[in-house]
């Protein structure tokens, strides 16, 4: 029997759950919005509260911190402890946790579009909320997971669990670090390596490593295989946290750092591919004879797609660090596209297929099939759209930069993509307003008797 003060397990999943979708659908929508300024720069002209430079920074904050790392949240406290043979060290921290995050994530987003920012990308959050931050979000976060691996009742640790351990503690140091930068008057050119260290961290200690800990989990657990190699898992493990976490400096090839920090920066970038191919070769062998489940279990399909999306992903971050590559693409819409491969390619889709998988699972109820195909299907043509869209234009601008084109006429060259980008985008932002639906109806509908049978075996892969 459960005590009337004690909180049901399996609730601070839940509200993280449904909180991270709600975002995810909002941080799209600005995404959205801020596309509309390149492709039809008059749409909603006049309104300052509107404009690039106030809407671009909350949708970019917005789908990091409230998209993906609320959803890592999720993850954390669905996964952990079931892969530690125990509870949530504590619901009620859990709970918490997520509406104090919701709370920040709103006083954040309207301070940022009201113009209060730091002015260093990715970091523009400012120093009180910066604070905020680091002991209402991550810090209450890492405490519930490391608890509950203590109190775990199984001897060994499975991967994804040493990921998502170590992913949190990393970011919570590398926040804090590189967030006093205003605390002490940081300026200059360590300032920006600073900044850029913590933006390159932001994908290469957090937002990959637990994308991919949640696939190691998700996959053998769908299709009933082991994971295909322990040994490969441990290389991806130390790998992206000896070689990610170190490249930042590429950012700023042309500016005047040390020459040995670039080409430091380089080697580290291009030994991304290493745990990068790892995670992927792990993944797919792991599939072997129960490719079928592909189409036939929606989870299972979000995480091969976003996994597949990793291959051009950790080439493309790999070789663009290097100087000569480096030199070609930077400053141009090639590296945009880069970046949303990473968010809404490669880490969104592995996400949105664990959120499908936990909610069902805790709340005993399937997913609407049909919303979810049309989910799957806008999300992937749009995105496609979207990514090439944009690399092409970024390519159109390397040149037009190589042979000394003015810019005007690369910006008129360009446009057409940026239509293009902004027509692919709208089908991604209705793909996440059908999943929120889809969950809202999820949510609300009677529990059925019979569970289906994916939610009542879920394989042996990682037991």
């Amino acid at each position: 029997m459960t005590s009337r003060k004690e909180i049901p397990s399996g609730t601070a999943a839940k509200t993280a759950i449904i909180s991270s979708v709600f975002w995810l659908a909002m941080g799209t929508t600005l995404g959205f919005v801020t596309s509309l300024k390149l492709s039809y720069p008059d749409v909603l002209s006049g309104t300052p509260y509107l404009n690039f430079g106030h809407i671009r920074p909350v949708h970019v904050l917005t789908v990091i911190y409230a998209w993906i790392s609320m959803a890592f949240a999720a993850a954390m406290f669905y996964m952990t402890p079931v892969l530690c043979g125990t509870r949530l060290w504590s619901e009620r921290l859990g709970v918490m946790n997520i509406w104090l995050w919701n709370l920040g994530i709103i006083i954040a987003d309207i301070s940022l579009d009201l113009g209060i920012s730091s002015g260093r990308e990715y970091s523009e959050y400012a120093w009180p909320i910066d604070i905020y931050v680091v002991a209402f979000i991550f810090v209450p976060l890492g405490v519930n997971v490391w608890m509950t691996v203590l109190t775990r009742t199984v001897k060994g640790l499975y991967p994804t669990t040493w990921i998502m351990m170590a992913a949190v503690l990393y970011m919570t140091t590398d926040y804090s670090l590189t967030q006093s930068v205003e605390v002490f008057h940081i300026t200059g050119l360590n300032e920006a390596l600073l900044t850029w260290w913590n933006g390159h961290n932001q994908l290469g200690i957090w937002i990959t490593p637990v994308s991919i800990g949640i696939g190691m989990y998700l996959i053998p657990k769908l299709s009933g295989n082991p994971l295909y190699s322990h040994k490969l898992a441990h290389l991806t493990f130390w790998g992206l946290f000896a070689f990610y976490s170190t490249p930042g400096a590429h950012h700023l090839m042309g500016a005047p750092i040390p020459e040995w920090l670039k080409s430091f920066a380089s080697v580290s970038g291009v030994m991304i591919l290493v745990p990068g191919m790892a995670f992927i070769a792990n993944a797919l062998l792991t599939m072997q004879g129960k490719w079928r489940l592909f189409v036939e279990v929606p989870p299972i399909r979000w995480a091969i797609t976003g996994t597949l999306m990793g291959i051009p992903l950790f080439f493309q971050g790999g070789f663009q660090q290097t100087r000569a590559i480096n030199w070609y693409i930077h400053g141009t819409h090639w590296i945009v596209a880069h970046a949303h491969l990473a968010l809404l390619g490669f880490s969104s889709f592995v996400e949105i297929g664990a959120m499908y998988y936990g909610l069902e699972r805790l709340l005993k109820r399937k997913f609407n099939p049909t919303l979810e195909l049309y989910h799957y299907w806008l999300m992937t043509i749009g995105f496609i759209i979207f990514w090439t869209s944009l690399t092409a234009a970024g390519l159109i601008q390397a040149a037009a930069k190589v042979y000394e084109i003015p810019y005007v006429a690369s910006v008129q060259a360009t446009h057409p993509y940026m239509v293009a980008r902004s027509w692919g985008g709208f089908m991604i932002i209705t793909g996440q307003w059908i999943f929120l639906y889809n969950l809202y109806r999820t949510a609300t509908a009677p529990a059925s008797r019979a569970v289906p049978s994916h939610l009542a075996t879920e394989g042996s892969g990682i037991s």
